[in-house]
């Protein structure tokens, strides 16, 4: 198995730092909510490891072409006719900075190796895959469909159970072999074409309902690139932002964040995940600034907006260390250091007025945290410049976070 990597130079100081957080807000009453949510971040950034996606279906359903167009990279060898991997096996690969275990699988079903299906189970009891990506050809979804079926429910009963089943998402790909002659390429936006293929979702959607008793996401897809000497020079990859969208859903917190690294078309799920750091630092942020401990909640608050800023630049897609974090912050300019600076000294005043103090004081310090987060999602993930940055700073200072801000996706 790959190695795991830290994701900050400084990533001891930020542990500790967290740890410190979370012991205080043990000894806070009525915190459960903010331990939940400092438990998540850890969990997203801290705890982060490649995710484990098994791929699997009928030979001939491209199961490894759906892998390149995910990773939007030649990473799988493709085959027109035989099987071009053998036998069931995990593989790391590195794509866009980041890694995903993928298990490599041998088409099941196909002549010559009638004990396929064993020997894919044997890998996934011996190490859990976190979803099960099942593919259907769009024009097989009504052939042969029960002994797909009868292999799917077989596979997926051989994982170990922890704590539920193994999530299950399922494709149907190659849609482009639906279209009308002389029409192979999308967008599949003719009515036409888009009746066949909610056609073919329909009628795979009720054979799974009756075969699993419940109803996984069933994505449509065409994943067809061409690639020479490593550059794309074809690409008629379709609707696979949703696909990597429900992959991503049905991962652990853990997986998260690599997987929206890896995955190409994912920056709406990047963009998701540096808001939910946004959202959680802020939650938890109003906690500590109205805890009533002199001095304490500066060092606190610390590593709380080093966890959010760091989370938000790593789902980016980019390195953070302290350097960088300075760089950043100073370039964002002058105003914005004066107004958090500001802020500090009237919550670290009004937290000791009787009555509305401490309310006032977490406030003000949620709204810092979440004017700064904001400010890093719209120059990391949106790519804004350093002035755009500061306007979404000043709006957000101005405005306030959401009340549920620990459920902010933007």
């Amino acid at each position: 198995m790959a190695a795991e990597r830290k994701p900050v130079d400084d990533a001891d100081d930020l542990v500790r730092g967290l740890d410190d957080v979370e012991e205080l807000l043990k000894r806070i009453p009525g915190a459960k909510r903010a331990v939940d949510e400092l438990h998540d971040l850890r969990s997203l950034l801290v705890g982060r490891r490649a995710p484990r996606v098994a791929v699997l279906g009928r030979r001939g359903s491209g199961k490894s072409t759906l892998g390149n167009a995910l990773l939007g990279a030649e990473v799988l060898a493709t085959g027109a006719v035989e099987d071009t991997t053998r036998t069931a096996a995990w593989v790391d690969l590195t794509v866009h900075g980041d890694a995903v275990r993928w298990l490599d699988t041998p088409g099941l079903r196909a002549g010559g190796r009638p004990g396929r299906r064993a020997e894919v189970e044997a890998v996934l009891r011996a190490e859990r895959p976190d979803v099960l990506v099942w593919t259907f050809k769009a024009t097989q979804v009504d052939a042969g469909v029960d002994e797909d079926l009868a292999e799917l429910v077989a596979v997926r009963a051989s994982v170990p159970v922890a704590g539920a089943a193994v999530p299950v998402v399922v494709v149907v790909t190659k849609v482009d072999e639906l279209a009308p002659a002389g029409r192979r390429s999308p967008p599949f936006d003719d009515a036409a074409h888009r009746a066949r293929i909610d056609a073919a979702v329909e009628t795979l959607r009720a054979h799974l309902a009756r075969a699993l008793g419940e109803a996984p996401p069933v994505v449509p897809v065409c994943a067809w690139q061409r690639f020479d000497g490593g550059v794309r020079t074809a690409d008629w990859r379709w609707n696979v932002e949703r696909l990597a969208a429900e992959v991503h859903g049905a991962l652990p917190l853990v997986a998260q964040l690599s997987a929206a690294r890896v995955f190409e078309r994912g920056k709406a799920l990047r963009r998701r995940l540096a808001m939910r750091f946004v959202g959680g630092a802020t939650s938890v942020s109003f906690v500590v600034g109205a805890t009533p401990l002199p001095f304490a909640d500066l060092a606190l608050l610390l590593p709380l907006q080093t966890t959010m800023l760091t989370g938000v630049v790593y789902a980016s897609g980019r390195s953070w260390s302290a350097r960088a974090a300075s760089e950043w912050l100073a370039g964002l300019g002058v105003n914005v250091g004066a107004g958090m600076g500001l802020r500090e000294v009237v919550r670290a005043a009004l937290r000791w007025v009787p009555g509305v103090g401490a309310t006032v004081s977490g406030a003000v310090a949620a709204t810092g945290t979440w004017a700064l987060g904001v400010a890093a999602v719209r120059f990391f993930i949106d790519g804004a410049t350093f002035g755009e940055a500061r306007a979404a700073f000043d709006a957000a200072a101005k405005d306030g976070p959401p009340e549920d801000a620990g459920g902010s996706e933007g």
